[in-house]
């Protein structure tokens, strides 16, 4: 019998506690503000697993200083990651017009910065989704995308499979997220765990697989082997 081995396409291993490497799954540790880029990235080379750098919008909100931006692009630049991201846009988080501008002006460094890597991004969405799109559309964005955690509707969910990039599907069940697997193909899904802030351990990555294939009708080892290229595609490892 062929053991499978899955991909879980979100996580952060440096939160992840008494995390056990697997030859069944391959996860891909994400960073999402300076502090945590540093601990990614040495877990990363020390594991030799795949991994995403980006400076997140829910990490920049409020008091936070924004002086050494420059720096922290400096160290994502210096550490070639697989991919930028986590980033994108969270109005559930900000509280003010200042809020928005200081995440916008992220987001843009960000961008600026996977565009001259020539590297996909990962994009954290929340309440925020139309106005990220809206950004890849005026910037003619043409690098591969990865929604994570989406949250948007299935018209966004089309717009972002039709250009060939990726929906990612965390194992919470919900209406919304029911129609977009559904009207989806299978060769844009990526599944993720977003350990330990959604599940607790990657492990339960499963589960969204398992979700995917009780909406599409599929076996568990069909949704688990596109999934698993369509990540190896996204991240080239």
């Amino acid at each position: 019998m062929v053991m499978l081995t899955l991909v879980d396409s979100h996580c952060h291993i440096f939160d992840v506690k008494g995390y056990v490497p697997s030859e069944e799954l391959v996860v891909v540790s994400s960073g999402y503000s300076h502090s945590t880029n540093v601990k990614n990235v040495e877990l990363a080379r020390r594991l030799d697993i795949p991994f995403s750098l980006g400076i997140a919008p829910q990490s920049v909100i409020g008091d936070h200083d924004l002086s050494a931006l420059d720096e922290w692009v400096g160290f994502i630049r210096k550490n070639r990651p697989n991919a930028i991201g986590e980033i994108g846009l969270d109005y559930h988080w900000a509280k003010c017009d200042e809020d928005i501008k200081k995440e916008e002006l992220v987001f843009r460094k960000m961008l600026d910065l996977a565009e001259e890597m020539k590297l996909p991004v990962v994009i954290h969405g929340r309440k925020a989704t139309s106005d990220i799109l809206d950004t890849f559309r005026m910037r003619n964005f043409e690098l591969p995308i990865m929604m994570h955690f989406f949250a948007g509707s299935v018209s966004e969910a089309k717009w972002v499979a039709e250009k060939g990039d990726f929906i990612s599907i965390p194992p919470l069940h919900s209406k919304e997220r029911r129609s977009v697997i559904k009207e989806i193909p299978l060769e844009n899904l990526l599944v993720e765990s977003d350990a330990p802030y959604v599940v607790r351990k990657p492990e339960q990555v499963k589960d969204a697989v398992s979700y995917i294939a009780e909406v599409k009708e599929l076996d568990f080892d069909t949704v688990a082997e596109q999934t698993t290229k369509n990540a190896h595609s996204f991240f080239k490892f």
